[in-house]
């Protein structure tokens, strides 16, 4: 009866040095330069479907939402463009192929995703 208690007990022990520090420690090693999913970095990048446009601004479709948007170029309804980089909640948005230089406040946190 006590062997099998100290095998259990032991059994216990290993499990939960296993779960508590060494899983966290590989989850933490493998997904460390991952880009995150989600906020401003996340939407940096993707494909948006102009809706409507007047001038220089207008309403694009991304992730399934429709969000404002402002660009120097103009566009037509049902235009792909590329997201290139976020002002409050107004996405700037350039036809897709086309690029242009990001404003500064998106560069460092660009900058802080790829470290």
């Amino acid at each position: 009866m006590k062997e099998i208690l100290i095998t259990l007990l032991v059994c216990v022990v290993i499990y939960e040095i296993v779960e508590h520090i060494i899983l966290p420690l590989f989850w933490t090693i493998r997904y460390r330069g991952r880009k995150s999913a989600y906020g401003p970095p996340g939407m940096i990048g993707k494909r948006c479907v102009v809706k409507q446009w007047s001038g220089t601004q207008g309403k694009v479709w991304v992730g399934g939402e429709l969000w404002n948007a402002t660009g120097n170029s103009s566009l037509m309804p049902d235009d792909e463009g590329l997201i290139q980089g976020i002002d409050n909640l107004s996405l700037l948005v350039v036809p897709l192929g086309e690029t242009i230089d990001a404003p500064k406040e998106n560069l460092a946190e660009e900058r802080s995703t790829k470290l």
